[in-house]
């Protein structure tokens, strides 16, 4: 499959090894029977299958996708013969570190489609729907006030602190380190923090950093 019909746009040799180990829909161009060589392309395939399947498709109809890609915040998608990028915040109702550490090319991802204009070729979809809501019943588990233990997973550019994966839980803490602390806490450090504020409908839980085990 030559790479000219195997995505659209400019070669992009990051889009195409990230598509190794990825199912693909393709259309047999030319067949060599002395060769037994076959020339085949997926932009063909998809064209059709977007021409065919997608006028069925309307807004919160419920679809089995398949991955096709994964970056570091978001992974690519063949909805019927689109390619659509989900954002990590449409994935999963906590903070993902890195798409490429929970979801695998070739996986197939259930979705509820949140906006179609095939029109202007812009599709939304979500996976968190489908997914458990830890924040619902938060308070049973943590109370503001009290004091967890939990690793240091990631360093937010738009927020001052650390991001804190609690332990035995999926939630995480948006921890400050307070100016009396003479060490700031590593990547992956285990910590003590004290919880200072729960907003469940935000999906936001703060706190401060109480010390470093």
């Amino acid at each position: 499959m030559p790479i000219t019909h195997l995505v659209n746009g400019k070669e992009n040799k990051s889009i195409i090894r990230g598509m190794l180990g990825a199912e693909v829909d393709f259309v047999v161009l030319e067949y060599d029977e002395v060769a037994s060589i076959a020339i085949g392309s997926r932009i063909e395939a998809m064209e059709l299958r977007s021409k065919l399947e997608l006028p069925k498709l309307k807004k919160n109809d419920t679809v089995r996708v398949r991955i096709v890609g994964i970056g570091i915040k978001h992974i690519v998608v063949d909805l019927y013969g689109k390619e659509v990028v989900i954002k990590a915040e449409e994935l999963k109702h906590t903070f993902i570190v890195n798409c490429k550490d929970m979801y695998k090319v070739g996986d197939y991802l259930k979705v509820r489609v949140k906006k179609i204009d095939i029109e202007n070729n812009t599709f939304e979809l979500s996976a968190k729907e489908f997914e458990e809501n830890p924040f619902k019943n938060i308070r049973k588990y943590i109370s503001v006030g009290g004091e967890y233990t939990g690793t240091v997973i990631a360093f937010p550019k738009s927020n001052s602190g650390v991001l804190i994966q609690l332990d035995n839980t999926e939630v995480t803490v948006l921890t400050r380190v307070p100016a009396k602390f003479n060490n700031f806490p590593h990547y992956m450090s285990k910590v003590l923090i004290k919880i200072t504020e729960i907003k469940e409908d935000k999906k936001f839980i703060y706190g401060y950093l109480v010390r470093i085990i």
